[in-house]
């Protein structure tokens, strides 16, 4: 499937122990002392044995972690991250602490305003909710000597590494399944897009992706709505672009997997309901949980470009841990890695490793 990856972490270890994690709305302990990019490499063209492990372990311990993702507490998708770095920085003797913004927007840039104007943190791993919103703070932290990673969705301002899905290449991976689903039943060329805010980077390589197929395809999109992630909003969208679509569309391609199975809902519903046929509108989207594939054994949900979601905590505790042991002062170096997505469906979902993920 991965015919073009443009880059990519490979993460060999599995960490094993846990450690502890404090999960706060706000600020912590005080303390300001410098960041991570002291100008001193950890490691030089050779190393020995037992020298490796000592040197990573001296590097990381007492480094301060901070997660700050658009919301944490019952999420798998960010429950998974944080689950996994909770692991890898406590084997690693560093202070890793998650701060859940709730969705709340607001309520994000105060806690990285306060963590950054402290000092109060070494690394920043950020899960920003569009493309501009954290620019100053990612600014801001890099002039304070704070190495950023951003997670899953990119910014504009990239800071010191992006770690994600390749949103554009997915969506197009799972639109020529759609298309292929479609002219296989007779459908219509016609598909309704269900996203985010719209205007954050998930969203917008999402609509990219699905263009680049459906447009030299011929196939009309007759809607794009924005539900910002609420279940609740992609479901009242779904059942009314059915309702208002009498001349029918032959599915949904829906930004992430939560949200797609609100829209399997609402096509379920209006099958029960004879507003349209059984099978006449598949529902398909990114990333697969183990709540998406219960609801595509419960046939609700057709499709997924499922992706490496543990991978993406994983290659941010990798990337942590070389931007450390590298020396380099924050912001002096930029880079953007993909991971791995595959098509799952009723076929492979439980036999493909990356779907059907959980929270822990």
């Amino acid at each position: 499937m991965n015919r073009r990856t443009t880059a990519l972490l490979t993460v060999a270890a599995t960490f094993m122990a846990a450690a502890g994690c404090t999960v706060n709305g706000g600020g912590t302990s005080s303390g300001a002392r410098g960041g991570a990019g002291d100008g001193k490499q950890t490691f030089g063209r050779t190393v020995q044995l037992f020298d490796a492990h000592q040197k990573t372990h001296d590097a990381m311990k007492g480094k301060r972690i901070a997660f700050v993702p658009i919301l944490y507490k019952g999420y798998n998708l960010t429950l998974n991250w944080g689950s996994t770095m909770e692991r890898a920085f406590g084997n690693l003797g560093a202070d890793f602490r998650v701060y859940d913004a709730n969705f709340d927007t607001d309520k994000m840039v105060k806690i990285i305003n306060d963590l950054v104007s402290r000092r109060a943190v070494d690394v920043l791993i950020l899960h920003n909710p569009d493309v501009g919103v954290l620019t100053k703070q990612i600014e801001a932290a890099e002039k304070a000597g704070i190495h950023t990673i951003v997670v899953n969705m990119v910014s504009s301002r990239l800071g010191d590494a992006f770690i994600g899905v390749d949103s554009v290449h997915a969506a197009e991976d799972i639109t020529r399944r759609a298309v292929q689903d479609c002219a296989g039943r007779g459908g219509p060329k016609r598909m309704a897009v269900i996203d985010g805010p719209g205007n954050d980077g998930a969203s917008l390589q999402w609509s990219r992706g699905v263009h680049n197929v459906l447009d030299p395809a011929g196939y009309e999109v007759v809607t794009t709505a924005h539900t910002q992630w609420q279940n609740s909003l992609a479901q009242q969208a779904a059942s009314s672009i059915v309702q208002q679509r009498k001349d029918g569309i032959c599915g949904f391609l829906v930004a992430y997997d939560l949200n797609a199975i609100a829209v399997g809902d609402a096509v379920a519903d209006a099958v029960e309901r004879g507003v349209v046929r059984p099978g006449a509108i598949g529902v398909y989207t990114m990333a697969a949980d183990a709540q998406w594939c219960d609801a595509l054994r419960a046939g609700k949900v057709t499709a997924s470009a499922a992706y490496d979601v543990q991978g993406v905590g994983a290659a941010a505790v990798v990337t942590a841990q070389q931007l450390v042991q590298s020396g380099a002062p924050a912001g002096s170096n930029h880079t953007v890695a993909y991971v791995s997505h595959t098509v799952v469906d009723r076929t492979n979902a439980d036999t493909t490793t990356i779907a059907c993920y959980r929270g822990r």
